[in-house]
C-alpha cells in the first residue's frame, strides 16, 4: 500500500559516547564515570560500568544487536550473522544522515525515537545528582540529534527518577525544547515502582505539559533482580547457550502489564484525565488480556482508593496508543479493538526490527480495511503525538 504515510512509533539510537563525556561539565564527569559509563571497542569489545561496578553487557556476543538492523534484512539473516564475527554496526543508530536513508530505504516518514543503553541504565543509576546530568546530557543530544533530520526524527526525553525536583525540571525543559514524549520505564527506581505517591507530582507534570508519557521497557538483564522482570527471566534461562538474551521476548510485556494495572489499580488516569499514554516496545496483543485482568481483580477485590471499575472504557477515553509489531497477526484479526489505537514500531536498529511492508502484508492478510491499515500504520500516532505531513 504505497499511499500509506508510515510513522515509525517505536525506533531506537544506540547511545554515542560523547553524551558522557563532551556532554557533561567537567566539574561532574568524575561522578559520572563513577556512575554510568560505556565503551565499544575494537573486535566488539566492551565495558559497561554502572554504580563503580562493571555489568554485563547487553550483548552476550561480539555482535551488537542493538544496532545491526539494515533495510533489506530479516529474520533469517539477522539470524545467519555470526556472534563471534565483526558485523558492521548501523550509523543509522547515531548518525541522522545515515538514518534518514534508512528511513527512505524502508518507506517511513517519520519516527518516535527512545534511547537504549539509557533505558536499560539510567534508571538503576543510584547517585541522584548524577541520574540528573545523565538525563540532561542525553535529551541534550537526542535533541541535536532529532535536529539534523528534517522534521522527521521525534525524540523521547529521559527522566531522572531518582530525583524528583530533577524530573519536574527536565519535564519543563523537555517541553520547552520542543519535546512532544517522555519516555517512563516500567519498573523499580529506589525502590519505587511508577505508581508509587511519590511520582504523582510527575504525572501532574507530563499531563499539564501535553507531553505523551511512553511507557516503554528495557530488557533489564543487566539489571539487579527486583528491578524488573529480564534478571530473572534471564535467571530462568541461564542454562541456554544460545549467544544472546532471552528477556527481550517476554520481560517486556510482564513489564507494560504490570504499568498498567498499576496504574489501573491506584487511579492515574482519573487523576489526569488529560494524561496522554503510549505503550510501547511490548507488541500489543495482551493489552486487552491486561485491562480485562484489571477489570476482573477491581470488581472482585475492590481497595479503597476511588477507582473506575471500567478500566477498558477509562483508557479508551484517554488519548492513548499501545504499539504492535509486524508478526503480531492476533492484531490484524482484532482491528475493531485495535483500529483506533494501535500504531506500528520497527523496533529499528535492533535485531528484532521490521519493516512496514511486513507489517501492512500483515494487515492486509487478516482483512483489515486500508482506511484503519493508515490509522494503525501512521495516523494513530500522528494523531497521539501532533505529527503534521512531511513532504
Amino acid at each position: 500500500m504505497s499511499n500509506i504515510t508510515v510513522i515509525d512509533a517505536d525506533s531506537h539510537v544506540w547511545e554515542p559516547t560523547e553524551i558522557w563525556t563532551d556532554r557533561v561539565p567537567a566539574d561532574q564527569r568524575a561522578l559520572i564515570e563513577d556512575a554510568f559509563w560505556h565503551e565499544r571497542g575494537p573486535a566488539g569489545t566492551e565495558l559497561t560500568v554502572v554504580n563503580g561496578r562493571e555489568v554485563r553487557s547487553l550483548n552476550r556476543s561480539r555482535l551488537n544487536r542493538l544496532a545491526c538492523y539494515h533495510p533489506g534484512d530479516s529474520p533469517d539473516s539477522i539470524g545467519a550473522l555470526d556472534p563471534s564475527g565483526d558485523a558492521a554496526e548501523n550509523p543509522g543508530a547515531w548518525d541522522p544522515a545515515a538514518r534518514l536513508a534508512d528511513l527512505d530505504a524502508l518507506g517511513i516518514a517519520q519516527q518516535i525515537v527512545f534511547p537504549t543503553l539509557f533505558a536499560e541504565h539510567l534508571p538503576v543509576v543510584e547517585s541522584p545528582r548524577a541520574a540528573v546530568v545523565l538525563a540532561r546530557a542525553y535529551n541534550e543530544w537526542v535533541a541535536d540529534f532529532a535536529a539534523a533530520g528534517e522534521g522527521r526524527l521525534h525524540p523521547v526525553a529521559v527522566l531522572p527518577l531518582q530525583s524528583l525536583p530533577g524530573t519536574l525540571e527536565e519535564i519543563e525543559r523537555a517541553a520547552a525544547a520542543g519535546f512532544r514524549a517522555v519516555f517512563v520505564r516500567p519498573s523499580f527506581v529506589r525502590g519505587r515502582f511508577i505508581n508509587h505517591s511519590e511520582y504523582d507530582p510527575m504525572w501532574r507534570a507530563i499531563s499539564d505539559a501535553g507531553l505523551v508519557a511512553c511507557i516503554h521497557p528495557s530488557t533489564g538483564s543487566t539489571n539487579p533482580d527486583f528491578t524488573s522482570a529480564g534478571a530473572f527471566v534471564e535467571r530462568v534461562a541461564s542454562n541456554l547457550e544460545i549467544g544472546h538474551d532471552v528477556a527481550g521476548a517476554i520481560a517486556p510485556v510482564q513489564d507494560n502489564m504490570s504499568a498498567v494495572l498499576a496504574l489501573a489499580y491506584y487511579g492515574h488516569l482519573e487523576s489526569n484525565p488529560t494524561l496522554k499514554l503510549a505503550l510501547c516496545h511490548a507488541g500489543a496483543s495482551w493489552f486487552e488480556l491486561a485491562l480485562e485482568k484489571a477489570e476482573t481483580y477491581l470488581w472482585l477485590f475492590p481497595g479503597p482508593l476511588p477507582v473506575s471499575l471500567e478500566p477498558e472504557e477509562l483508557w479508551r477515553q484517554h488519548d492513548a496508543l499501545v504499539t504492535f509489531d509486524a508478526w503480531e497477526d492476533s492484531v490484524g484479526i482484532l482491528p475493531g479493538v485495535y483500529g483506533t489505537m494501535a500504531a506500528y514500531g520497527t523496533r529499528y536498529p535492533h535485531h528484532d526490527a521490521s519493516a512496514p511492508a511486513e507489517a501492512t502484508g500483515m494487515l492486509e492478510r487478516n482483512g483489515v480495511k486500508p482506511a484503519v491499515i493508515a490509522d494503525m500504520m501512521g495516523g494513530n500516532a500522528a494523531k497521539l503525538y501532533g505529527l503534521s505531513p512531511i513532504a
